[in-house]
């Protein structure tokens, strides 16, 4: 952690300032690598551990997810995947210049930094955080990016000052929150007048009756990521071999059946070597089953969310990751 960002930090708890305790801090490239800080109004203290300011406990209900980042904390990243996806998505998502320096950018659960490397490359000073160790896998990923900072946190209770960011981004988070509204109000309170926020969840309509991980969900969410992994492996490879004898016949079959099983199918959909593309499937399969939370949304209840007397533009439509929200605050 570079010495500056605690400047740009708060207690959680109370929204004081923070001071790092000199005494027991350790520098490693000019940042620091472990100490802790203080809150100077309510003495919370807080650790800096591998470089990363912790906010939160170790284990909590967002474990599933530093699990399974750490052991793919590869896959979907664009030079490894051969496409530029995440590049792509994040460009149409955010619809944002490609020149950005000079502001400040927090990304809202990063996951193992897919994006965040997208945002590095805007030239603004990127301040990515996640509830889970998959912070750990960002920091792993991105570290070479000088104008990102790393922090573990939650969502709920985000350790930065009130409006201090230009633009705010939340991709795949809301939905694996135990109150996505009240997690997306959380992060609004963040930003700047005349800043503006994109975010996504995933959408609740008819069609998600038919989605089969939420049947099978009351079951695996119960159980830990580590002993979870092996049986989705099975399962998965099961219905992988299965759906794909449909696919000669017909690709949207294959996919459809894929839906109703529970898992996840991109073949025909990009030009990524078959091993990479599997172990993809896979991977979004797991996260499918895993997460203790995963509560998508109506769209009109979404919209219902925006306050419009602290805006001054905003759109939420369907989009890439189910519902999308473009916001400008007043």
């Amino acid at each position: 952690m570079k010495k500056t960002v605690i400047s740009y930090l708060s207690c959680p708890e109370c929204k004081g300032s923070l001071s790092s305790n000199i005494a027991n801090l350790v520098e490693k490239e000019g940042e620091i690598f472990s100490g802790d800080m203080a809150c100077n109004n309510c003495l919370s203290k807080y650790p800096i551990i591998n470089y990363i300011p912790r906010f939160v406990e170790p284990e909590n209900y967002s474990s599933s997810f530093g699990y399974q980042w750490n052991r793919f904390s590869g896959t979907q990243l664009d030079e490894n995947l051969g496409v530029t996806l995440s590049e792509e998505r994040f460009k149409i998502e955010t619809r944002w210049p490609n020149e950005l320096h000079g502001e400040l950018i927090l990304e809202v659960g990063s996951g193992m930094g897919r994006f965040t490397q997208c945002a590095a490359k805007t030239g603004a000073e990127i301040f990515s955080f996640d509830y889970s160790n998959a912070i750990d896998a960002n920091f792993k990923n991105n570290r070479h990016c000088k104008n990102v900072h790393f922090i573990q946190a939650d969502i709920r209770k985000p350790p930065f000052k009130h409006k201090l960011f230009d633009k705010i981004f939340c991709f795949g988070v809301l939905q694996h929150t135990p109150d996505p509204k009240a997690s997306f109000e959380s992060i609004f309170e963040l930003l700047k007048s005349e800043g503006y926020l994109v975010s996504d969840v995933y959408r609740k309509t008819w069609k998600t009756l038919f989605w089969g991980q939420y049947y099978l969900r009351v079951l695996t969410k119960r159980i830990p990521a580590k002993k979870l992994f092996p049986i989705v492996k099975v399962y998965f490879e099961i219905v992988h071999w299965f759906t794909g004898l449909f696919l000669p016949i017909s690709s949207h079959y294959s996919k459809v059946l894929s839906i109703i099983l529970g898992t996840a199918d991109y073949r025909g959909m990009y030009k990524i070597e078959p091993k990479i593309m599997k172990e993809w499937c896979f991977l979004d399969t797991f996260d499918k089953f895993s997460p203790m939370f995963d509560l998508p949304q109506k769209l009109e209840d979404v919209r219902n969310w925006i306050d419009t007397n602290q805006v001054q533009s905003h759109e939420v439509i369907p989009g890439y990751n189910g519902i999308e929200i473009h916001l400008r605050k007043k």
